[in-house]
């Protein structure tokens, strides 16, 4: 008998201020690269993924900000943490999450616990103010650059400095973030492009699928949103 198709992302996501964490059964996924830092966690025996080419099974993952990987599908749930690297160093928040109880109110907390404080430079805080400011509008880049009294090439220079993104691509991970909550909350890709800037649901989910390899009518279908 053939095997059934693997069931797509099934499971809950918590969203935090600045880390979100997921408790799910992974669908396979397209190779992706994102902004968050990236810890899968298994609950039993070990998580898989291939990270920047190399297959790795082990029982606790740490996915660096912007390295490319996949992840395995598997029907045992796992905890997938994503936390912003601004405010997460990668080795401490994994050794943190792998001394943490399997328990997601365990791994939360761990988490919140590494958080360290923003050393941002206070023009890119300005910046990230206005953009979740204005995340339904448009955001032309040079308008952020003027209202901190910079060139576009010099937040440009900033911006990658500080947050290893361009404006353009902090603008839309902005977006995203925003995204996913409306989506899970509303159950609506319609709603959730709407609400954070997008032209339409299929502009949206392509922008899910290029950022976390997995459609957004995919997430919308299978996962649940937690306070």
């Amino acid at each position: 008998m053939p095997a059934l198709p693997m069931p797509p992302w099934t499971g809950t996501l918590r969203i935090h201020e600045e880390f979100a964490l997921a408790w799910a059964a992974p669908g396979d996924t397209a190779p992706h690269r994102h902004y968050c830092h990236q810890i899968v966690r298994a609950a039993h025996g070990v998580a898989t993924a291939t990270i920047d080419g190399e297959l790795l099974r082990e029982p606790v993952l740490a996915i660096a900000s912007q390295r490319e990987h996949r992840l395995q599908a598997d029907e045992r749930p796992c905890f997938l943490l994503f936390a912003e690297p601004s405010s997460f160093q990668l080795q401490t928040l994994a050794e943190a999450i792998t001394a943490a109880p399997a328990q997601a109110d365990a791994i939360a907390l761990a988490a919140a616990r590494c958080r360290r404080p923003q050393t941002l430079d206070p023009r890119v805080a300005h910046c990230l103010q206005r953009i979740d400011g204005l995340l339904a509008d448009k955001i032309p880049a040079a308008s952020l650059a003027a209202g901190v009294r910079l060139s576009l090439s010099q937040l440009e220079r900033l911006c990658g400095a500080q947050l290893n993104l361009s404006v353009r691509r902090l603008v839309l991970w902005r977006r995203l973030r925003l995204a996913a909550a409306e989506a899970l909350r509303e159950r609506s890709l319609t709603v959730a492009a709407h609400a954070a800037g997008f032209a339409d649901s299929a502009h949206l989910s392509r922008a899910f699928r290029r950022f976390f390899g997995v459609r957004g009518s995919d997430l919308v279908r299978a996962m649940r949103l937690q306070s």
